[in-house]
């Protein structure tokens, strides 16, 4: 194009992103963009959308929130979901300070948090062991009329369990039945070993029923030789 006087304009470059996303080569990539910012061309909304996926499908998260904050500066509008993107990014990275960073950058701009927005934040902390932060934003969350789902309260559960905090953990399986969830049988399994390990049998018995009535004859096995029921 350039060898027969043709100009390069912003389709051009789209075409091009979108084809070096597509391929998953960053380094292409990073040529075609400073390419356009030499030609002064500004990306469109579809392009840095198309750019943000590509980032944080590959865990190039640092530079997906590079680009929501140049689409801030340009005065472009930022949806929730590409901040949720970039939160869900970090959060499987382990990164727990960059998610809460977004977090607090989308809440300062104004940008409403979604349910995904919290499942994303709450499932990172409770892997982490943070159940505390973990429940400061399930509370927030409910402030803002958005309830819990199946995957939050799996999260929360599981989390729970892995800090030994049978009680909190039995309290969110309550939570989750009066919600209408009904909670899976390896539910009740894991409080029932958390309530063994703390020697509180008459309590893993009375779970220990309600899983046989529910099916779970199978499953009960190792915990029969533990104590007599």
């Amino acid at each position: 194009m350039i060898g027969r006087g043709i100009k390069p304009n912003v389709v051009t470059f789209s075409v091009m992103v979108n084809a070096c996303a597509k391929r998953w080569n960053f380094e292409e990539l990073e040529l075609v963009l400073l390419l356009i910012e030499k030609e002064g061309m500004a990306l469109s909304d579809h392009t840095y959308k198309v750019l943000m996926d590509r980032f944080t499908s590959s865990g190039k998260i640092d530079e997906a929130k590079k680009l929501v904050l140049e689409m801030h500066d340009k005065g472009l509008k930022v949806a929730t979901h590409l901040y949720n993107l970039v939160i869900s990014g970090y959060r499987r990275l382990g990164f727990k300070d960059g998610a809460k960073s977004m977090y607090g950058e989308m809440t300062d701009r104004s940008i409403f948090p979604n349910a995904d927005t919290y499942s994303a934040l709450i499932s990172g902390l409770c892997k982490a062991g943070k159940m505390g932060l973990a429940m400061t934003y399930v509370n927030m969350m409910q402030r803002k009329g958005i309830e819990l789902d199946d995957v939050m309260f799996n999260s929360l559960f599981d989390g729970f369990c892995n800090k030994g905090m049978v009680d909190e953990a039995f309290g969110v399986q309550v939570m989750m039945e009066k919600k209408g969830f009904a909670a899976d049988l390896t539910v009740f399994d894991k409080i029932v070993s958390g309530l063994c390990k703390l020697n509180r049998i008459e309590e893993a018995k009375r779970l220990l029923n309600v899983m046989v009535k529910r099916g779970a004859t199978s499953k009960i096995t190792s915990f029969t030789t533990s104590f007599d029921i």
